[in-house]
Parts: structure tokens; sequence; C-alpha cells
């Protein structure tokens, strides 16, 4: 595993697949490198009548292989769908090309765990570097520890140093990760482990 550090973090703390750890206190001021125009269309519109949006974490862990973008979409649906979670969960996954702040829905409403636990209270709240409580509750609500591919920065755009050959390869290169136990910028934005690290991803309902 190479240690990577982004511009603006105090400290990054290597990514496992079990290990819990303290907040690290990532700094909020992140700098994805990359163009800040992001997406506007995926916004407030579609939450009418709709009170929340859910978070979790997958309750397995694998390598970063997961067939691109659309495998860790279908790994959230199937997640969801076994723990009788009604709606349209995707990954909190970016890939170089793909970031999350393009495809997925802004949310006007609160985003929760599936025990109500509020994790933002929109979705410019849960991308401005800090969020309310840890994401570390799976689709069933059983609590999950370890650390979470993500590719993704606190601001919603991608990590574009490497993606793991956008999320397909298990092979040569780094992606980047983050952690269940943080607030902190770093709960999306810690480590960068070699791809054939065993982790979960967060799934969010759409």
């Amino acid at each position: 595993m190479r240690l990577v550090f982004l511009p603006g973090v105090v400290a990054l703390l290597a990514c496992t697949s079990t290990e819990s750890r303290p907040d690290s206190g990532m700094d909020a001021s992140v700098d994805s490198g990359t163009d800040s125009g992001v997406d506007a269309g995926n916004d407030s519109g579609m939450d009418s009548g709709v009170s929340e949006r859910r978070i979790f974490v997958t309750d397995t862990e694998q390598d970063a292989n997961f067939g691109g973008i659309t495998g860790a979409d279908e790994l959230c649906a199937s997640q969801a769908t076994a723990a009788n979670l009604d709606g349209d969960f995707k990954a909190w996954l970016s890939t170089i090309g793909s970031p999350v702040s393009d495809r997925l829905t802004h949310a006007s409403v609160p985003y929760v765990l599936v025990d109500g636990t509020l994790i933002a209270n929109d979705w410019d709240d849960l991308t401005d570097s800090s969020i309310l409580a840890p994401i570390n509750l799976d689709a069933s609500g059983q609590p999950r520890g370890g650390d979470v591919w993500t590719g993704t920065l606190p601001d919603g755009l991608p990590y574009l140093n490497d993606d793991c050959a956008g999320f397909t390869s298990n092979s040569d290169g780094i992606g980047l990760c983050g952690t269940t136990v943080s607030t902190a910028g770093n709960w999306t934005a810690n480590d960068t482990p070699s791809c054939s690290t065993q982790l979960r991803l967060y799934c969010i309902e759409q």
C-alpha cells in the first residue's frame, strides 16, 4: 500500500478491511484539483413527498474489482433488497470520469442511517467535509466497522490520481477509501490502499 497525501490533509490513516480507529480530523478543505462545476440536474425537485434518504454500509467486503460503477450500484441494490429496503440505492463510488456529484441525487431532505440516525441535513450538508454521525450500520441495521471504497473526496468530486481502472481491477494501482469511524472529511477520503484490499461500500438511497 502506498500512502498518498491529499492537499489539505493533516494526516491519513491506512485503510484496512477490519481496523477501527479514532477520527483523525481530516481537514475540511480538500482540494480535488478538478473543476467544481457539477451537474445540478440531480437536485431537490426529485424529493417531492420524500422525507429522508437512507444510507448504509455493505455487510460484505471485497477488492476494488466491482465491475465498475454499475457493479457497485448492483451490489447496493441487492443488499437493500435482501434487507427489505424499498427505494433505489446506489454506491457512493466515483471513478475519475464519473463522480458521485454527477450521478447521485442531490437531496434536499435529510440523509439518515436505517435506524433514523441523522447523517446530514441535505446534499450540501453531506458534501461540506463533515457528517453528523459515522456511517456504520448495514442495510439490516447491524454495526459494521472497517473501511470503504469511495474514490470520492468530501465535496463529491473524484480522486484523480488513480481509481483501480475505474474500479474494474484488483491488481495494479490504488484507490481512495474512507473510514466508517469518522465524521470528518475522512469518512470518504482517508487513504489510498492497493486495489487488492478488501473493503466495504457506502450505499445511498436516491
